[in-house]
């Protein structure tokens, strides 16, 4: 990822905000012939003393996991809030516009979880992540239904080894001009723009 040393974030507590806030990744990595493949899925962070690990699980009649195992090494990327940047916000006429936006790419290394008790404890801690409601009902599901369901998924971890967190957020623009663009992008009707609004203002905190 281009990175220039004004986007360019070491900060792990944002990059973890925006695994959460946006969990889900496009998954990149070789298939059989070696060319890009990609899968969109929710990762979440699973509490590890080494490092970042994520964790998911995709279908198993998606060939890619098959193929990620025999690679072993990924990219995860994680797309955060974005927002057009007008011209009209600048102190000179004489710039153009851009857009501002948060991004996340993840380098690892998966590892398969494929067993049914294991598979069936990842369930829980997605739901427990996403729904806790819901664990009560998937626990009274029909036991049969249950392994059916869980054959049909292939789970799996993935050890980071190397992450870049860019925040392209106004850094290079002055104070001024941050703020103007802040405040525009924060009484927008667009979703996108208040919330790219609300990391600028993290960032200037």
């Amino acid at each position: 990822m281009y990175l220039p040393a004004h986007f360019k974030s070491a900060d792990l507590d944002h990059a973890l905000r925006l695994i959460d806030e946006h969990p889900l990744a496009l998954l990149l990595g070789p298939d059989a012939a070696g060319q890009s493949f990609g899968s969109h899925l929710p990762l979440v962070v699973v509490p590890d003393d080494g490092g970042l690990v994520l964790e998911g699980h995709m279908a198993r009649a998606n060939p890619h996991w098959g193929w990620l195992s025999q690679q072993q090494s990924l990219l995860a990327v994680f797309s955060g809030p974005s927002a057009y940047v007008s011209p009209s916000h600048y102190d000179s006429v004489q710039n153009v516009p851009t857009w501002n936006y948060a991004a996340l790419h993840a380098y690892g290394d998966i590892e398969l979880i494929d067993g049914q008790a294991d598979k069936d404890a990842l369930l829980k801690r997605l739901i427990g992540r996403f729904e806790p409601e819901y664990a009560e009902q998937w626990r009274g599901l029909k036991e049969d239904y249950q392994h059916k369901l869980l054959g049909a998924i292939v789970g799996f971890r993935i050890r980071v080894t190397r992450w870049e967190l860019k925040l392209k957020m106004s850094q290079n623009r002055a104070a001024t001009e941050r703020q103007r663009i802040r405040e525009a992008l924060a009484a927008s009707d667009r979703a996108e723009d208040r919330a790219t609004a609300d990391w600028m203002a993290r960032l200037q905190a």
